[in-house]
């Protein structure tokens, strides 16, 4: 590594150290927005309606630097710089507000706020916004209200407020630098690309790199003041090749960490293209699924990450949702229900899975067995820090659910996880860090042989064995003398809570893998066993027409 890169990491480990302290000075965007937001808290009022009683305004500046290579050439790059501001405001009380009213015709388009850090930049952009989102809700609260009096309610749901109260926080931090060294990864992108020149069979490949740098401010009239870094590195392998019968194949790679220093040196990530490359040509010659299997199922690697994410996290499955008042027609006042909301948490203290899996949030920790966490943060969007260790889900048992600041029946107090969704330019219940663990251990042999007893024991002649749940990777594994065939065009056909209920076993090794722009991170088994799944035929697989002229070299 070269001088400049090694200045670099030197810069950017002081301002690490610099972004574990509180800071001490006034931050000029905080006050900016606190000053604004406190004006409009004080003046803003119509005639007859009730006037806001809690307001919070966060301005999210984020720098982002995208590069893409193909066999060994630069084929983009650009980089932009954009400050969006994002107004919360409630009207009525915490009881009672317009909180949980289904959307009718509203839309909330991200404000671009100035890029200057000056008072009458971002206090403009305030004022017009706080304008905007004050009408809204005054409408929002009236259409609510009008349909509270036509419904019947509970004590329970009565009793119920439609947003927490919660103490104020102040952490303010210092921004992060990201090491965009334009050339080092130019550099670095052209060696990685290129690799695909070693295996002709790969008809298309490309490498890209995403590189954010997010800097959060948020006021709220609760006297919440925050600012928070977020940086995050993203490398993306992708390779196609074709099956002589003409279906198309394709993987991703993908590596996303917080920080430079966690990502991998261009020799290393180099080795992990040419695994999948490889990997991806023993599909290509794999025979197709022929026939429906139900049975013993062995998970291998991020195939458990992403078993554990399509069946808790992907659908919101482990997230408290309140139901929301959601009108028949177009009419506000007129045939209204509640509706929505997370049935899940009625099976809180009972059993849902397997005895032997427990599942906790461990989103405030940033370390784990001294490996940075990229899902770590101090306080989350609502100004809630999360807990260390929050369980979910004890011995198989419901225990709790990931929250904000809006209460369920079962689930009334907020645990930290609302996040800025960037793409939505909204704020949503997402994981942080999440910890799996199984207290039926083995190691990976022994793990084998349990696979193939229990599939001796069922009368079958092969058992499965999953690397890669999401692109249908996986192999089957013959009872007879234990070797492997690797297949294609299979499919999981239904993977739910029932699946996880009767699992035999985990490895005994552990794996860190983080998603979504390393918003959240797993920690999780190295393999699992489950007793019984069913594996299928992909359905209409299209199988496309050779390539008349060769692929050129």
């Amino acid at each position: 590594m070269n001088a400049i890169i090694k200045n670099i990491l030197i810069f950017s480990a002081l301002f690490l150290v610099v972004h574990c302290a509180f800071a001490q000075n006034e931050n000029p965007v905080i006050s900016a927005i606190q000053k604004e937001v406190d004006r409009n808290k004080a003046e803003l009022k119509m005639e007859n309606m009730a006037p806001p009683f809690f307001i919070s305004y966060s301005v999210v500046d984020m720098y982002n630097y995208n590069l893409s290579a193909s066999m060994g050439n630069i084929s983009s790059y650009n980089e932009n710089h954009v400050r969006r501001g994002v107004p919360s405001l409630l009207v009525g009380d915490y009881m009672r507000n317009n909180l949980n009213l289904a959307d009718r015709g509203y839309s909330q388009q991200p404000t671009v706020t100035s890029l200057y850090d000056n008072n009458s930049g971002i206090s403009l952009t305030i004022w017009k916004d706080l304008d905007n989102a004050y009408k809204k809700a005054i409408e929002q609260y009236k259409a609510k209200m009008a349909m509270i009096q036509q419904q019947t309610q509970t004590e329970e749901e009565k009793a119920l407020p439609d947003f927490e109260q919660v103490n104020p926080v102040n952490i303010v931090l210092q921004p992060v630098p990201v090491n965009f060294d334009r050339t080092y990864w130019e550099n670095y992108l052209r060696k990685a690309s290129e690799t695909a020149k070693l295996y002709p069979d790969i008809l298309n490949s490309s490498v890209s790199l995403s590189v954010r740098n997010i800097m959060t401010y948020t006021y709220n009239t609760e006297g919440s003041r925050y600012a928070v870094p977020i940086t995050f590195y993203q490398l993306m392998f992708n390779a196609n090749t074709r099956a002589d019968d003409g279906q198309e194949l394709n993987h991703t790679l993908y590596t996303e960490n917080a920080t430079f220093e966690q990502m991998p040196d261009i020799a290393t990530y180099i080795g992990q293209c040419k695994e999948l490359m490889e990997n991806l040509l023993k599909v290509k010659n794999a025979p197709v699924v022929n026939e429906a299997y139900s049975g013993p199922v062995l998970f291998e690697g991020k195939s458990v990450e992403y078993l554990f994410r399509s069946v808790f996290f992907n659908n919101g499955k482990l997230y408290a949702t309140p139901k929301i008042f959601q009108p028949n027609n177009n009419n506000y006042y007129g045939n209204n229900q509640q509706q929505g909301g997370n049935d899940f948490e009625l099976m809180l203290n009972k059993k849902v899975i397997s005895r032997s899996i427990t599942i906790k949030s461990i989103t405030g920790q940033e370390f784990y067995n001294g490996q940075r966490l990229n899902g770590y943060y101090p306080v989350d969007a609502e100004g809630v820090v999360p807990d260390k260790e929050l369980v979910l889900i004890d011995n198989g048992v419901l225990r709790n659910m990931l929250n904000g600041r809006k209460p369920t029946k079962k689930i009334q107090h907020s645990n930290g996880h609302v996040r800025y969704d960037y793409n939505s330019n909204s704020f949503r219940v997402r994981p942080g860090n999440i910890l799996i663990t199984c207290n039926q251990t083995f190691n990976d042999d022994e793990l084998r042989k349990k696979l193939i007893a229990e599939a001796k024991e069922e009368d079958l002649d092969y058992a499965y064995i999953v690397y890669d749940m999401f692109l249908g990777i996986m192999s089957k594994i013959y009872v007879s003398d234990g070797h492997e065939e690797l297949v294609r065009g299979a499919t999981l056909s239904d993977i739910n809570l029932k699946s996880l209920k009767r699992i035999m076993g985990a490895s005994d090794k552990e794996q860190i893998y983080s998603f979504d722009f390393v918003q959240s991170t797993v920690i999780f088994p190295n393999a699992m066993l489950l007793e019984e799944v069913d594996i299928t035929r992909m359905p209409n697989i299209e199988f496309k027409k050779p390539y008349i002229v060769p692929k050129p070299n």
